[in-house]
């Protein structure tokens, strides 16, 4: 997902401040609306007067300048209220709380949203683990069982903190209408992109697995960008290296799927950046391979015992490093 953030971020500024302008006029527009049919006497007056002074700024070329220091506001704050004028550092004691409390309420919520530990479903086991760098997250992990089959997601939201966990709640929300649909993995993937580009800002963007796992143990995986899953079969690791591109860049994206058959013993893992780039106390990445070597040589019929193996094997090379992102990993297991 690195190489694709910097892709993104070359042009970042100019898409930034036309998505966060289309987010203004729309609602300014909305505002307008709301006051010519206002019954109940509420004012909105000033609130519009912030989306004018906001839109200003954005002609001047100062927004995003906190109005007290004159540094940067946070981009995540303004892409979660655009309206935002002051960086974290000048909030006053009770603003202070009150985003704390906020973050806490979010932590919440996104708790409630990942699936179950040690689910089993059929021949199916699945585990995961979920390690937000803050309150929240931008990683998405979800199991959902729809008949004898098993649909699984993970993916990874493009940067970090409270913008990051919205759009991620957003693709929660988008998949779980989507799959009691019935549609195939591609039609399924492909409306997912197309909501997520109308819906969020030109500048953020996910990486994505999505998967359906039949009692047969025949497998259907659909990767929008996101890095290859790891297919363990008779103790043998192997990538399975179909992707295309990331949610939301572009609305008529077309998705492929890959398909594969799994027999007993055989397990699934995916994971997101925050395992292969996490780095120890020389700057030297985890990488791709040393996860080959955490995963090889093993049937792994539990796929918590899988998830254990990896997150011990990591943390032996990370050793007292602090990590800089969000890690999670998802493990299915066919028996």
């Amino acid at each position: 997902m690195e190489a694709v953030r910097e892709m993104v971020d070359s042009f970042e500024p100019q898409v930034f401040e036309a998505a966060i302008r289309d987010q203004l006029v729309e609602r300014k527009e909305r505002l307008e609306d709301a006051a010519r049919s206002n019954g109940n006497g509420f004012d909105l007056a000033d609130l519009i007067g912030q989306v004018d002074a906001a839109l200003a700024k954005i002609e001047k070329g100062t927004y995003g300048v906190c109005e007290v220091c004159e540094g940067e506001v946070e981009a995540e704050r303004l892409l979660a209220d655009p309206l935002v004028r002051v960086c974290l550092g000048e909030l006053s004691d009770k603003e202070r709380h009150a985003l704390e409390t906020d973050l806490e309420l979010a932590a919440a919520i996104q708790r409630g949203l990942l699936p179950k530990t040690a689910f089993g479903h059929g021949s199916w086991q699945t585990d995961f683990v979920y390690e937000p760098l803050g309150p929240v997250s931008g990683d998405y992990c979800d199991v959902i069982p729809v008949g004898d089959e098993l649909y699984f997601i993970l993916g990874d939201v493009s940067g970090k903190g409270m913008a990051a966990s919205l759009l991620m709640s957003s693709l929660h929300a988008i998949f779980h209408s989507l799959i009691p649909l019935g549609l195939g993995l591609q039609e399924m993937m492909a409306r997912a992109n197309h909501l997520l580009v109308e819906s969020s800002p030109a500048n953020q963007f996910a990486t994505l697995v999505l998967g359906k796992a039949a009692t047969d143990g025949a497998l259907e995986i659909v990767n929008a960008g996101h890095l290859p899953p790891i297919l363990i079969k008779k103790g043998i690791a192997g990538e399975l290296n179909h992707a295309g591109l990331p949610l939301g860049m572009f609305a008529e994206t077309h998705f492929t799927s890959s398909r594969v058959q799994v027999e007993r013993g055989d397990s699934l893992l995916l994971f997101t950046d925050g395992v292969t780039e996490s780095v120890n106390e020389l700057g030297t990445e985890y990488g791709t391979c040393r996860l080959f070597e955490a995963v090889s040589g093993n049937g792994w019929k539990e796929p918590g015992a899988l998830l254990r193996k990896c997150l011990d094997h990591l943390t032996s090379h990370c050793g007292s490093a602090k990590r800089s992102d969000d890690l999670t990993m998802l493990a299915l297991a066919f028996n």
